[in-house]
């Protein structure tokens, strides 16, 4: 249900409050939460002056009679609904009310709702799109001006009583002939185009709502759409006929490969007996942190009951293979597993450091799902050209164990089957498995549209030309984006730019790659043990300020959030998550001669190139810098150190010529 409520001016300001109220109260009655007396209160409070507002209005501008107004018109994005929603010709007036005394920070609150409108609302594209905030209270404004300047005015404020007069001065200042005008009718059903930041989306799944209700209006929803029906008529088809069946999924970076699994383990079908797995530590405690926080706020349990249900969940897949694979032969409870990142499942040799048996985690994971005596599914997740750290098999360790289970079907998308594919991205060595009839393509395996960057969704396209070292295809790439990456030698001009950015309940944060030692000359800690030691679900979940007064500040003003742009993010702590901005530390352990990149690594006194035959240290580094350029939904900047010429452990031609290449693929300076 787009609005509780909706109608044309004329009609609103005669119909009587009670009336009103009403179908607001029934429309709530089809949601999943109980209606509080604190909305009810609310919604007593601002009728009235909301009525005398547009009573104003219609006096001095009577052609507005057909104009229209929403109340709690619902942002499926963020889970949260707009107070009123005025639609004026050809302008859009997002209004946020407060009927306290007490101070309120609703600018944010209502800068996020305009935003979310003129960044993803298929009708409101390229319309003047006016927040409003009505309170009588103090009101903590912010005079910071960003990109998203561009797409929504300027917030104004107004008391309760001064309203009218703020809604006229808006349409003589903004309605135009020289549009074309809004389909009033249509745009309250209008579909909103973006696919949820993937916290959001495990915690909206979770608490039973459906993340593609968003209708997803371009390529990569019917493409998401796809995937995820075909995975779950795979499994279907598994319990009907019996059989055992592996699924091999694949996409670009940011294609929703995560957002898939999440949702395939969430649909009814099979939602009582599947889980999702992955060996992504930080991503795992970050998604059952958010979750554990969900579920004590709508259900008000404690949080250690919370953490019990959640990790039923949401497990690591390490501690799952750990918890089946032995002699006892368990059978585990799941008949589907999810496995995210499943290229990055530890091969033999790496399982035996970890003090685990000597076979390759797939053979585990296959061992262990192939105790059920009838049926089961594996679906396994493979992001291409992210293997970033020393003991991850790759998808060919999949292959190998396979050999083993020959009863197993293999479904499996064509980016892993085709003698083309990359080294350690195809299925079977040389195209050949010993048992090549249980093999079925399956095309709808592949996401090919990255839906993580809102405003540059070829950027996947453009890391790839990047690290290839095809710098006028990264041109031309750069060329079809709404916003280009940024580039910058200050890392506080890089500061200032992601503050600046950051409107409404945006996050931005730093990262930065492991190797990049020296960026500790810059105040940045990229090294294992700090990494190690910090906090990560409160970097990304926490609210680095806040001035509300009624808030608790359980969860806010926490100087280890990642917007407040102390600590920065490696690779590893942040693959599989993403923020709204974010602002990429260069190091000297990936730079470009002229020619090629040159991986490098630090003995604590200077830079050492590393060897041409150490293929794989070597794809580790570009890898690293796949992930960490492939994290912005929003936009990037990218620092390049011009560190002090006294400074003999940097390599200051190298970083020159770096930031010169970055230029030529496309970044703008600032």
């Amino acid at each position: 249900m787009p609005a509780y409520y909706e109608a044309d001016l004329e009609t609103f300001v005669a119909e009587n409050a009670a009336d009103i109220l009403w179908k607001l109260t029934k429309a709530n009655a089809g949601e999943r939460f109980p209606l509080t007396p604190q909305a009810i209160q609310a919604w007593n409070a601002q009728l009235p002056f909301l009525n005398a507002g547009i009573r104003h209005l219609l006096a001095k501008r009577q052609e507005a009679r057909d104009w229209r107004v929403l109340l709690e018109y619902s942002i499926p994005i963020v889970g949260k609904r707009i107070d009123a929603v005025l639609l004026c010709p050809n302008v859009i007036i997002v209004i946020e009310t407060k009927t306290g005394a007490s101070q309120t920070s609703a600018i944010r609150q209502v800068d996020e709702y305009a935003l979310n409108l003129a960044c993803f609302h298929e009708h409101s594209a390229g319309r003047k799109i006016v927040p409003v905030v009505v309170s009588d209270g103090p009101v903590a404004e912010s005079s910071a001006r960003t990109e998203f300047d561009t797409l929504i005015e300027k917030c104004r404020l107004s008391s309760t009583s001064e309203i009218g007069q703020l809604l006229f001065e808006i349409c003589q200042q903004y309605i135009t002939v020289h549009q074309m005008p809004i389909d009033l009718n249509n745009w309250s059903h209008g579909r909103f185009q973006p696919i949820p930041p993937i916290i959001d989306a495990a915690v909206a799944l979770y608490s039973g709502m459906n993340v593609f209700e968003i209708g997803h209006a371009c390529a990569a929803r019917e493409t998401l759409d796809l995937t995820t029906n075909t995975l779950i008529s795979i499994v279907l088809d598994a319990r009907t006929n019996k059989q055992k069946v592996i699924c091999f999924t694949t996409g670009v970076p940011g294609a929703g490969k995560t957002l898939v699994g999440l949702n395939t383990v969430h649909r009814l079908e099979i939602k009582d007996f599947s889980s999702f797995l992955s060996g992504n530590g930080p991503l795992v405690n970050v998604i059952q942190e958010a979750l554990v926080r969900d579920v004590v706020r709508r259900e008000g349990m404690s949080r250690q009951q919370a953490a019990l249900e959640v990790r039923a969940f949401v497990h690591n897949v390490h501690r799952f293979a750990d918890q089946y694979y032995g002699e006892a032969k368990k059978v585990p409870s799941q008949r589907v597993v999810v496995f995210d990142e499943a290229q990055r499942a530890w091969d033999e040799q790496e399982n035996e450091r970890s003090g685990r048996p000597r076979v390759s985690e797939p053979e585990m994971m296959l061992e262990v799902m192939d105790r059920h005596s009838d049926w089961s599914v594996i679906v396994a997740l493979i992001g291409g050209g992210q293997e970033i750290n020393r003991g991850e098999a790759g998808i060919a360790e999949w292959g190998r164990a396979l050999a083993k289970f020959p009863h197993w079907i293999v479904r499996a998308s064509p980016a892993v089957l085709s003698e083309r594919a990359g080294d350690g991205f195809q299925l079977f060595q040389s195209s050949k498995d010993p048992f090549p009839d249980r093999i079925l393509e399956a095309p709808a395996l592949h996401l090919d549209v990255c839906t993580r960057s809102i405003r540059a969704q070829r950027i996947s396209d453009w890391v790839d030309c990047v690290l290839s070292g095809r710098k006028c295809d990264a041109a031309k790439v750069a060329d079809t984006f709404d916003s280009k990456p940024k580039l910058t030698r200050s890392l506080e001009t890089a500061k200032i730019w992601l503050t600046a950015n950051r409107r409404g309940q945006t996050r931005s944060g730093l990262v930065a790659s492991s190797s990049a030692v020296r960026l500790r000359a810059d105040g940045l800690e990229p090294t294992f043990d700090f990494q190690q030691r910090f906090e990560w679900a409160h970097w990304f979940l926490d609210i680095h300020d806040c001035d509300n007064p009624g808030c608790d500040h359980r969860y806010c003003n926490d100087v280890r959030a990642s917007s407040r742009l102390e600590v920065a993010a490696t690779q590893f702590k942040i693959q599989g998550l993403e923020l709204d901005w974010i602002g990429l530390c260069w190091g000297e352990d990936l730079t470009w001669n002229g020619v090629k990149w040159v991986s490098r690594r630090f003995n604590n006194k200077q830079w050492r190139a590393v060897k041409a035959t150490d293929y794989r240290r070597q794809t580790y580094s570009i890898n690293a810098y796949r992930v960490l350029m492939t994290r912005a939904r929003q936009g990037m900047v990218i620092y390049v150190p011009k560190p002090h010429l006294d400074d003999k452990s940097r390599l200051h031609q190298e970083l020159d010529v770096t930031a010169a290449f970055l230029m030529d693929c496309g970044t703008l300076p600032i």
